[in-house]
């Protein structure tokens, strides 16, 4: 799994994500989540997962660590661009009604 890091104008990070949101790419990913989080220049985080076709107990476990540490520092974190099977165990999960996510259909 490969992350691609976007500096947005408004101090935003936009990291795309490519790649399985598995167990393996997880643990490629984890430590630069671990710096970003640590890090101060960005105030929120936003995932752009449309090149996520899949996510399993790793991948929602790394959104959600990563998700209530911005919380704690204060920051944001958001999904866009989410899409077939991710959505599906997103929404199964009830993740959205933590962490705002926009379909693929509604990002422009």
């Amino acid at each position: 799994m490969q992350i691609e890091h976007i500096q947005q104008p408004d101090d935003t990070l936009t990291l795309v994500i490519c790649g399985d949101m598995d167990a393996q790419g997880c643990s490629e990913i984890q430590p630069q989540l671990d710096q970003l989080v640590n890090d101060e220049t960005p105030k929120d985080i936003t995932l752009d997962l449309h090149n996520v076709d899949f996510l399993d107990s790793s991948g929602i476990g790394a959104i959600v660590f990563l998700f209530k540490r911005l919380k704690a520092k204060g920051k944001a974190l958001s999904l866009i661009q989410v899409h077939g099977q991710p959505m599906e165990i997103i929404q199964l999960l009830r993740i959205n009604s933590a962490i705002s996510v926009k379909p693929a259909s509604t990002v422009s």
